[in-house]
């Protein structure tokens, strides 16, 4: 008897803790630009009673977090359980002007249980890259998805009749519908009739909703106020959804396959409503909480004890690695994960303990979470950025939509609309789109990013600080010092491992300083009066109602009582600042001594006459 218990004990140890013959089917929803506070059971105003019983039956995190504060980096960090940089993908990327992608290389969620026999398939957003443009990118195919039915971005015209879904890569054409039940639509005929009915499955649903341009059902949208008031169609999206995501659960019931599926849902980053973050500060693209706290549900009937509510730190870097976990798999071999399996937590089988802190980072801030403390900083890499022009844009938007200012903006300040949806004003559409071009990420720059790191930081405290009002690294020298020297390690990390989409002649024109709109010879000195004259700038001191945590608003009020030319000069001066010394310390302050030179009227006439700024 003996001999035969002893090796029954063997097999129980090799084999997963839910039997091969027994392996469940995943689904996960994610959805597009919804915030903390926008359903039912995170104490949102839109009903949601399909999502809110996910919950309440399974386990809902009050501090879960998308891979990123914005969309593609998001979703590349929530199919691998890796920071985006290192798969590739640095921002919000555009085919048009990008080579930026999913890596081939990368190790996603649906190849991992594709080995594992699984049928996998994608519905909806994709925004990872597609091979247009006459760019050489994986499909979802590459990415190991047998199937899919997807957009390269988002859903157009909106949300309503879309006319750019593809199915398997081919054009689907004009559709009639709402985008969220189209692709649940999609995904019940997979399931009904393309499908391997022996094998479990993966089905990977990415949302439209409630990212711009919205539109939902009038019955619902009814609901939540007019028919035309932006926050009631906005509401009546995330109800809608629910009501899809209602449909796929009801189906996946009828086959008896929902008791053995493994459902996760979130939002790909905060919403763009700021009310919509509730007490977070910051909202959609911002590294506070608001940007990329969201929603986290999971549910297992069984296998994750329902009725629970997790307040430790996660989110979507460990998706790849819990559903291994819960699976009984090996995580991918030779790689790296960010992320950390929260089995223990869900399933309540042992401790959990995080291998490395949540961080989240681009090329100009990182945000780092250890315990209660959050760190704030931005990279030593000061990427150029035209504020002058940006500012300029936005006022002439705000002359150009004229008395439709306010019917525009639909309860979003103006710099919130100029990034989602278009506008009536035909005018007013263009200078939107120079806008937005000066804030696509610019891949020639990744050079410069490498060499970057974290210095200046703003430390808070969550547990007493939820909205982040009081920066307290002063106080706290010892924190400050122990995060911020983690956040260098991850820095120096991902920028490592992350690809250069650059030619050398790219890398090498970056370099070349410009006069007048012309390159010049690198090897070319810059003027010596204007190496004097910067240097004796920097000798001088602050002026004495300059205060660093109101530095924007001081300096708007300082340019705006200029001249022009002034102005002209400032601009000049501080571009050759940058280029001589791309790494300052503290370039806020450098900018400040600069301003105060020119506005105090103490700049020498023939500086001005020879033009010696460059």
């Amino acid at each position: 008897m003996k001999p035969i218990l002893t090796i029954l004990f063997a097999l129980l140890l090799v084999c997963p803790v839910f039997g091969k013959d027994k392996q469940p089917n995943v689904v996960t929803l994610l959805v597009d630009d919804l915030g903390y506070r926008d359903i039912g059971c995170y104490g949102g105003p839109v009903n949601t009673p399909v999502l809110d019983t996910l919950a309440a039956e399974g386990v809902r995190f009050t501090d879960f977090h998308s891979g990123a504060p914005v969309c593609s980096p998001s979703r590349a960090t929530f199919l691998t359980g890796r920071n985006h940089i290192r798969a590739g993908v640095y921002s919000v990327l555009s085919e048009q002007r990008h080579r930026m992608h999913l890596l081939r290389s990368e190790t996603t969620l649906a190849e991992v249980l594709k080995d594992e026999g699984y049928g996998t398939a994608h519905f909806g957003k994709w925004h990872l890259g597609m091979p247009i443009n006459n760019r050489d990118n994986p499909t979802p195919t590459e990415h190991g998805f047998d199937y899919w039915f997807g957009l390269v971005n988002g859903a157009h015209p909106s949300h309503k009749d879309p006319t750019n879904f593809l199915r398997n890569g081919k054009p689907v054409g004009p559709m009639k519908g709402y985008s969220c039940q189209i692709v649940v639509d999609e995904a019940i005929d997979w399931i009904d009739k393309k499908r391997d009915a022996d094998a479990p499955f993966f089905i990977n649903i990415w949302f439209n909703e409630p990212h711009a341009v919205i539109a939902a059902p009038d019955e619902i949208v009814s609901e939540y106020g007019a028919l035309n008031d932006q926050a009631a169609i906005y509401n009546g999206t995330i109800d809608n959804t629910d009501r899809a995501i209602g449909r796929l659960i009801a189906k996946l019931e009828r086959l008896g396959q929902l008791d053995n599926t493994i459902i996760h849902y979130s939002s790909d980053n905060g919403s763009y409503r700021q009310e919509r973050s509730g007490e977070l500060r910051g909202k959609k693209g911002s590294h506070h909480e608001g940007g990329h706290r969201v929603p986290g549900i999971f549910y297992w009937k069984g296998k994750i004890p329902g009725g629970r509510v997790e307040d430790e730190p996660a989110g979507a870097v460990d998706l790849l690695p819990t559903i291994c976990g819960l699976l009984g798999i090996e995580k991918p071999k030779g790689v790296f994960l960010d992320g950390s399996d929260l089995t223990p937590l869900l399933t309540g089988t042992g401790s959990f303990e995080r291998h490395q802190p949540l961080f989240w980072m681009n090329g100009s801030t990182m945000a780092l979470r250890m315990g209660n403390h959050t760190l704030l900083a931005p990279s030593t890499a000061r990427l150029p950025f035209d504020n002058t022009k940006a500012n300029r844009l936005l006022q002439q938007t705000e002359l150009a939509l004229g008395d439709d200012l306010q019917k525009e903006l639909g309860g979003l300040n103006l710099r919130s609309r100029m990034f989602n949806g278009r506008f009536a004003n035909p005018k007013a559409n263009r200078l939107r789109d120079e806008f937005r071009s000066l804030f696509y990420f610019n891949e020639a720059l990744i050079p410069l990013m490498k060499k970057g790191g974290v210095n200046r930081v703003q430390l808070y405290d969550l547990a007493n600080d939820i909205s982040q009002e009081q920066d307290i690294a002063s106080e706290n020298p010892e924190i400050v010092a122990r995060m911020k020297k983690q956040a260098n390690q991850l820095y120096k990390s991902v920028m490592a491992d992350g690809p250069e989409y650059v030619t050398p002649e790219e890398q090498a024109a970056t370099k070349k300083p410009r006069e007048n709109g012309l390159q010049r010879p690198a090897t070319e000195a810059p003027e010596s009066d204007t190496v004097k004259l910067l240097a004796r700038i920097d000798t001088n001191p602050l002026p004495d109602e300059y205060q660093g945590s109101s530095h924007q608003p001081y300096v708007d009020r300082v340019m705006a009582g200029l001249k022009p030319e002034q102005r002209a000069h400032i601009v000049k001066l501080w571009k050759e600042k940058r280029r001589l010394n791309p790494n300052m310390t503290n370039p806020g302050v450098s900018f400040i001594k600069i301003l105060t030179y020119i506005s105090g009227g103490k700049e020498e006439t023939e500086d001005v006459e020879k033009g010696n700024t460059n």
